[in-house]
């Protein structure tokens, strides 16, 4: 008795890089696009590698996401308390934090406080220990610059105080 095998070895990156017009886009979307890429995929690296590719990789960590992605992003994020304790447990480490996630935190919780104010501050005003949580960070530099983005520029003046007087009796 034989047994039928897919021993098909291909992977999808590799079926769309056989495509005539892939975009980056669409490499992009699969999930395994960075397995391939640690797997030195050398008809990826070379894709990724052309002119266009590399323009389009350095305008997408240089430029500012269209404006109606972020806002659908930072209404789920803002929205969802789940979501934010998730965020917000990356606080729970012992230092020193990693530098680079602790600036993608402090850009993350920065930008959903311009964005979603109130809902930010009052699941803030909930987390009693968040002040000595970011103090006890201090040394990390994003943190730093959070707690800075905190005391001087969340308005309301009101709300301001509101954390940090919440936070500072705990």
């Amino acid at each position: 008795m034989f047994w039928k095998f897919d021993l098909n070895t291909t992977s999808h990156v590799d079926k769309l890089l056989d495509k005539e017009h892939v975009t980056l886009q669409e490499l992009m979307d699969e999930d395994d696009i960075l397995q391939e890429c640690k797997a030195q995929n050398q008809k990826l690296l070379d894709f990724l590698c052309r002119q266009q590719c590399m323009e389009e990789l350095v305008n997408l960590i240089t430029q500012d996401p269209p404006q109606d992605m972020e806002e659908k992003i930072s209404d789920r994020l803002g929205e969802d308390e789940s979501l934010l304790n998730l965020l917000y447990d990356f606080l729970d480490q012992e230092p020193p934090l990693n530098p680079l996630l602790a600036s993608f935190f402090s850009k993350t919780i920065g930008n959903l406080i311009a964005r979603k104010t109130e809902q930010v501050i009052m699941f803030l005003k909930k987390k009693e220990k968040f002040i000595s949580q970011l103090l006890k960070h201090i040394g990390t530099s994003a943190l730093m610059d959070l707690l800075l983005r905190l005391v001087s520029c969340v308005e309301p003046v009101g709300l301001r105080q509101e954390v940090l007087h919440v936070s500072a009796r705990a």
